[in-house]
């Protein structure tokens, strides 16, 4: 029952139980950097190699849809006229071709969501 501790211990074992936790808390910070750094690097060199593969792909056939197709044109043509700022008489559409979807809809918008700043 004699086990007394005055001010001065406490403020010692305050002072050393926070350095041993924020120590911890640096070391935390640190390996969670690595990680990601490591994993940042396996991510490029995975995206080379899919870029390498779409790139060494030989376009398929052009598939030709006559559905509306002067439709289409008109509203392009009206898109890319409102975002140049120019009349749609200055624009000449040389012509149309779907370019195939890699990625999901939901990976597009986490990519604008990153390069917007937005997450």
């Amino acid at each position: 029952m004699g086990n007394v501790i005055d001010m001065g211990e406490s403020l010692v074992i305050t002072v050393v139980s926070m350095t041993v936790v924020f120590l911890v808390l640096i070391l935390i910070s640190v390996l969670i950097s690595f990680l990601k750094n490591m994993g940042a690097d396996k991510k490029k060199e995975t995206k080379v190699e899919k870029v390498d593969t779409v790139v060494k792909e030989e376009p398929k056939e052009d598939v030709v849809v006559e559905e509306d197709t002067e439709e289409l044109i008109a509203v392009i043509a009206a898109a890319v006229a409102a975002n140049l700022g120019l009349n749609i008489p200055d624009i000449n559409i040389q012509s149309i071709r779907r370019i195939p979807q890699t990625t999901t809809a939901w990976k597009e918008v986490g990519k604008q969501e990153q390069l917007f700043g937005k997450l």
